[in-house]
This record gives C-alpha cells, structure tokens and sequence, in this order.
C-alpha cells in the first residue's frame, strides 16, 4: 500500500484509543501525541503536524459523541476529518468537454518521472474517453520520444518533429489531432528546475498554445520541498492540477501530498508504481480511509455525522421548534428509514403519530419545493402565501396545489409537535439520550 509506514503508524494509534475503557485527558493526549509522531516521521510540516494536533485534542475534549456513539468513535471521526481537511477534502475534477480536442500540457522538473507519468494518464484517459494521442515536445531530451513509445505501444500515437521549436512542434501536433478527433492531447514538455530563470521563462511561451489543463508532476520523494516547486510552477503558468509520483515506499510522502495541497494546487492523480497503470486518482477521503485502515472508517464518520444531524432535529423538536428546514430534515431522515424513525418510536406523545403519507417520488418533489424557497420563507412559513405560492411552484416545477399540500403536512405535524413538547415524559427522555436542557 502507498505510504505503509505512515498508515501503519496511524492505525496503531487508532488502534490504541479504540482498546481503552476510558477517554479521559490522558488518554486523548496519548492519542495526539502517536499522531503527530506519524506524521512527522512521514515528514509533513512541523507547523501543520501542531494545528491538527491542537484541533484534534480540543475536539475530541470539547465536542459530545451523539446518541449510540462514544468518544473513542468521535476521536477517530475527528482524526479522519482533520487529515482529509489537510489533503484536499474532496477530489479535484479533470476538466474535459465531448465535442472538442481537450489539450493537456505536462509540466515538471527534470527526474520528476513526467515523461513516464504521460504514458500513465495517456493509458488512463484513454480507458474513460476513447482517443488519447501525445504530442513529444522535450526538444532538451530527444530519447524521451523513444521511451513514451516504449511505454505505451502501438495503442496510442505519439506525434514529433525535427525541430528545436518547441511551439512549433505543439501546434502541429494539436492540428493534427484535431483533424482526427481525438478527445484527448497530452503535451510532453522539458523538464524544468525552478533555480533555472531561462528555462523556466519558456514555459511562458507555451501559454501561446492555450492549452485547456496545465498538469505538474511532483516527486513525492522530496517531501516538504514539493510546495515551493508547486508555487514556483504556478507563478509562470496557470497550473491546474498537480500528480504527485513515486509515492510507493517513499518516506517522504506525507510530505508531499500535504505540501502541496499547502500550495493550493489541487492532486488529480498519485503514482503508485512503475508499471503504466499504476496511477490512481486521488480522493482525499478514501486515500485517509485506507490509511486509517479502511471502509469502516468512512462509514463511522458518515454515522456519526448523520447522528449529530438527527439530535439537533430531536432537540429542536423537544423544544417545539419546527421550520421548514427542519421539516426538510425529516422527511429525508424519513427517506433513509434511519435511527431517526427508531428514536422517534420511542418517545411518549409523539412514537407513530408523526407520520407522513408520502411515498419516495413525492418526497423529492417537497425537498424540491422547500429548496425552492428562501431562507426567510423556510424559517417562516406563515410568509408563504399568494404569489409566493406561485413563484415557488415555479422555481420547483410543481403545481401550486402540490405546495400547498406540502403546507398542509408541515403546519399538521408542527402541531403535533407543539402539542408534545410539553409533555414532562418526553423531555425526560430526551436529556437521557443527551438531547436538550
């Protein structure tokens, strides 16, 4: 697995908080203390390794685990949380249009692997597009022709010239792939070294070809250094998305994936191996799930986050509060037949009185119609009458008759609502579950 080491060290730590009997202090400074470790031997920025560390502990003291949860569980949530904020949170997309030949340019310092990390995207895209041809534009290194060939075979065509103009060489390729419909043109550039003024001054030249995606190919060997070439890079052309390379068995991977999500250049894909299809998009939550051992992972975080939303609605609910937005809630709580319904069964004066004869395709048409509406409408809905009606019909693509119903259902179960929230029973088990006052 890419960065073993790292995820090794982490799940141990999880591990260890996931054995104890007790959360206390103690146990959640021990548990800060074997991430940081992690993720410095991993090589991430002291300072970043000192936030999330700070973030971490006062979360996990600060915040309550919701109803069925414990504070073991929210730690691990929070770890998980922390370190996908760190790398990106979400996949960064690949922009590509149908009716057109999308240019990518390929960017890099020398002995970053970009030649090789060509091929690799060539083979990738050309799995999810159809046509993918590569234009060899690295007059500095005119073997580098003779190896994507090697690489990708008789499959995908590689264009090239005799010529010491790069430019040149660029347009021809593209007219050429163009009068052949191909969806996708991969553009092999020099390779660069930002210390060097006079060949990082010709990628000026290349903004010419206006190519519709400029990748950069970063060496997760270096670690830390990675950010300063991802800024270097982005200062002379408008990088849109960075392939961190060489990430199996590197010490330094850590590093680099955090340096340059640092940097603000967003990592489409990472390179795994040495073989042409070992690459493999990059998404921050699954890539910090398998470090942190898996699927499990995402699915507690998705369970808890889903917790946290159901007890503000039943806290909300025990008070008698009840807009539209929490109306909204529920009937998507409805959708899911979650824990929600469950907790509702139990709470005397309300249990199986709120119900909605709704069935699934009308359910979306309400979401859709309180979306519709303005935050002021959501949270008063006494506002929504005449020409709101209308209009909100309208922008949902409803009949005003289907607003209306849903105006109906929510003034009914807000009233049930009202009617319970005073009931002593109810209250009380309500603050046995944590929620409310």
């Amino acid at each position: 697995m890419v960065l073993e080491k790292l995820g090794s060290s982490l799940r141990n730590a999880v591990s260890k908080i996931m054995g104890k009997s007790v959360i206390d202090e103690a146990a959640v400074n021990e548990f800060v203390r074997e991430v940081q470790r992690s993720l410095i031997e991993a090589d991430v920025d002291v300072k970043l390794v000192l936030e999330i560390s700070r973030r971490i502990k006062e979360r996990a003291l600060k915040e309550s685990p919701p109803p069925g949860f414990s504070r073991r569980d929210l730690a691990v949530k929070i770890l998980y949380e922390e370190l996908t904020n760190l790398l990106g949170r979400k996949p960064a997309e690949i922009p590509m249009e149908s009716k057109k030949t999308n240019v990518i340019m390929m960017v890099g310092i020398e002995g970053s692997g970009k030649t090789t990390t060509v091929a690799k995207l060539a083979f990738w895209l050309s799995k999810r597009f159809g046509k993918v041809g590569i234009i060899s534009a690295d007059v500095m290194r005119p073997a580098s022709k003779l190896q994507i060939e090697q690489l990708v075979g008789p499959d995908i065509p590689v264009f090239s010239k005799e010529s010491k103009d790069p430019v040149e060489i660029m347009r021809e390729g593209i007219e050429f792939f163009k009068r052949e419909r191909y969806n996708f043109v991969i553009i092999d550039t020099a390779g660069r070294h930002k210390d060097e003024s006079s060949l990082m001054s010709e990628l000026d030249a290349y903004r010419e070809i206006g190519p519709d995606l400029v990748i950069l190919t970063i060496d997760g060997t270096i670690g830390q250094a990675a950010y300063a070439q991802a800024r270097a890079f982005a200062e002379k052309v408008p990088v849109g998305g960075v392939i961190v390379t060489k990430l199996d068995g590197a010490a330094k991977g850590g590093g680099a994936l955090s340096a340059v999500a640092a940097s603000g250049a967003p990592i489409l894909f990472i390179g795994t191996g040495e073989r042409v299809d070992d690459l493999e998009r990059f998404d921050p939550e699954r890539f910090v799930s398998r470090l942190l051992g898996g699927g499990d992972i995402i699915e507690l975080a998705m369970r808890i986050e889903e917790a946290f939303k159901e007890s503000r609605l039943m806290e909300r609910m025990s008070k008698g509060k009840f807009d539209l937005e929490d109306f909204r809630e529920y009937i998507q709580q409805l959708g899911k037949a979650g824990p929600m319904e469950k907790l509702l069964e139990m709470v005397p004066g309300i249990g199986g009185r709120v119900q909605l004869d709704v069935n699934s395709g009308e359910m979306d048409r309400w979401i859709a119609i309180i979306n519709s509406m303005t935050p002021e409408e959501r949270r008063d809905p006494s506002l929504i009458r005449g020409s709101r009606i209308e209009r909100i019909a309208r922008g949902s693509g409803v009949t005003a008759k289907e607003v209306r119903k849903l105006l109906k259902s929510y003034h009914q179960a807000k009233k049930l609502i009202e009617s319970m929230s005073s009931e002593s029973k109810a209250r009380r088990l309500f603050r046995r579950m944590g929620i409310g006052g």
